[in-house]
């Protein structure tokens, strides 16, 4: 089935993001008087969790201030977004009352976010005790939880699709060198089940992984477990499922260890390895819509000088966080507008569904739901970078 083209309206977003209806009543329509969507974001703007959540938390606010420059029309009503925002402090457990404060004290029908798999669960449980809450999150366990008659909604494709069938086959067709890891991913259940999709994506590209460590997830010195990997045992060394502090801390004790060089990460950005670019041999990073890095668009280009000038950042630290989630704002307004609803959840998540933008990234979904939007595979090596690009289907 073709995918529905959405019209742009200029929004943004990224987190845990809640939306209130424009109306009342059973009806599901925006009447009476002013239309104002109340937007709740949950991220971890502190603690280990963000160098992602304070890009998530940014630009949803810059989403709201751009589609609030226009507003949008839902039922001939004339609407604008309030944002109210929690900070999770990247601790998950704090999620069940972040969102129940946001669906019960604030009023939200729409949840995104969540910056830790672990914090999923909780967000979805509240969406659905409540029930009329739409939940959205680009983090990996909310593949879980999307289902053709759920309103649920992962803001990048399943891993499966994502690494298996598109990361994995890119990153080892440009780095060809590379024919034996270890992969060391976090001890527990997302970890382990993404460990056993991966060993077998990687053979079927001619790569072996060697070793499986997992590791506490609140480690900080990695001495001892880069020590599992047997010098000269492997030429590349897979860090997945982690943030940008944790992947440094294991490349750094795997050089003082004098390990392999090469580095292959899954949920980390490319600012790893550009610190380390004169140590190591080559890098790669999974990309999520654009990459900061290396810029593909002048849309791209554009975006990232406002948005840096805007909350006064240094371009080159910025995540790719901001691409997973600015233009779904503008998406899910215009699935408002084609349903004719701001408040009947059911039609609102139907009208996303088949649903396609082209803002400063293109993102999409299949008519089930499921995330089609491009993504690519950054490679830093000793001849420059370079974003290679892959399709979703």
């Amino acid at each position: 089935m073709r995918s529905t083209r959405l019209a742009a309206v200029g929004a943004t977003l990224a987190g845990a993001l809640v939306l209130t209806a424009c109306g009342g009543g059973s009806s599901g329509s925006a009447a009476g008087g002013d239309c104002r969507v109340k937007i709740g974001s949950v991220f971890s703007t502190t603690g280990a969790a963000a160098a992602f959540g304070i890009d998530g938390q940014n630009s949803i606010d810059m989403a709201v201030k751009d589609i609030n420059a226009k507003g949008f029309t839902v039922a001939g009503k004339q609407c604008t977004f309030e944002l109210k925002s929690a900070d999770m402090a990247s601790n998950p457990d704090n999620m069940a009352r972040n969102a129940q404060d946001l669906i019960t004290g604030f009023g939200a029908h729409y949840l995104i976010g969540g910056d830790m798999s672990p914090a999923i669960p909780p967000m979805v449980t509240a969406a659905e005790r409540t029930g009329n809450v739409m939940a959205l999150s680009v983090t990996t366990s909310m593949q879980n939880y999307v289902k053709p008659d759920k309103p649920f909604f992962k803001l990048s494709a399943s891993d499966d699709k994502m690494v298996n069938n598109g990361y994995i086959p890119a990153v080892t067709k440009a780095l060809p060198g590379i024919k034996r890891i270890a992969m060391l991913m976090n001890n527990d259940d997302t970890g382990r089940a993404l460990a056993d999709s991966y060993v077998p994506a990687f053979a079927q590209n001619g790569v072996e992984v060697t070793q499986k460590i997992f590791f506490d997830p609140a480690s900080t010195d990695f001495a001892a477990v880069v020590n599992q990997i047997p010098r000269g045992s492997v030429d590349g060394i897979f860090i997945g499922y982690n943030g940008d502090g944790r992947a440094a801390a294991i490349m750094d004790a795997a050089l003082d260890a004098g390990l392999t060089k090469n580095f292959i990460t899954r949920g980390i950005s490319a600012l790893p390895g550009q610190q380390r670019a004169d140590k190591i041999d080559n890098y790669a990073w999974l990309v999520l819509g654009a990459d900061p890095a290396f810029p593909g668009t002048d849309k791209v280009k554009d975006f990232i000088a406002r948005y840096a000038a805007e909350y006064k950042l240094d371009p080159a630290k910025v995540t790719w966080f901001p691409f997973t989630h600015y233009d779904y704002i503008t998406m899910l307004a215009q699935a408002m507008e084609k349903a004719g609803t701001t408040d009947d959840v059911d039609k609102v998540a139907a009208a996303l569904r088949g649903a396609s933008y082209d803002g400063v990234v293109q993102v999409s979904f299949d008519p089930s739901g499921a995330n089609t939007s491009p993504m690519g595979a950054g490679i830093l090596s000793p001849t420059g970078g370079k974003v290679v690009t892959f399709g979703i289907s």
